[in-house]
């Protein structure tokens, strides 16, 4: 797995992008990365994209530095994340604590699917 991190012109967003498969060892390395942040940060954005599997160490990470941002008063939020990624996030709970958006690929295609399962008894082409 990769870590590959940036801030945002102003400083304010801490963007974390995660590639490959997500193990206790880059959970520990993500941790450091969050816990060494300038005051001057206000969010955390991590991309799960191009994540191809989660280690169990990742739910309790992500609840540490959940904890950790909210007493910093630092918002954390999870995105582009897959399907299967957003149904483990909420089976665990975290659903409840972390922002967690589902990758726009997967929201436009069920979006696409919903308009037509409406516009397939309504005669609508």
């Amino acid at each position: 797995m990769t870590i590959n991190t940036t801030l945002s012109g102003d400083g304010s967003v801490f963007n974390i992008v995660l590639s490959g498969s997500v193990e206790i060892g880059q959970s520990l390395q993500m941790q450091d990365s969050i816990n060494s942040l300038a005051a001057s940060v206000k969010a955390v954005r991590i991309d799960l994209k191009h994540v191809t599997s989660l280690d169990a160490s990742i739910f309790a990470t992500l609840l540490l530095l959940n904890q950790n941002a909210g007493n910093e008063g630092v918002s954390l939020e999870i995105y582009n994340c897959s399907r299967d990624f957003a149904r483990r996030f909420s089976l665990s709970g975290l659903d409840r604590f972390i922002k967690i958006r589902m990758s726009e690929d997967l929201v436009n295609e069920a979006i696409k699917k919903d308009q037509s399962t409406d516009n397939a008894g309504s005669g609508i082409e």
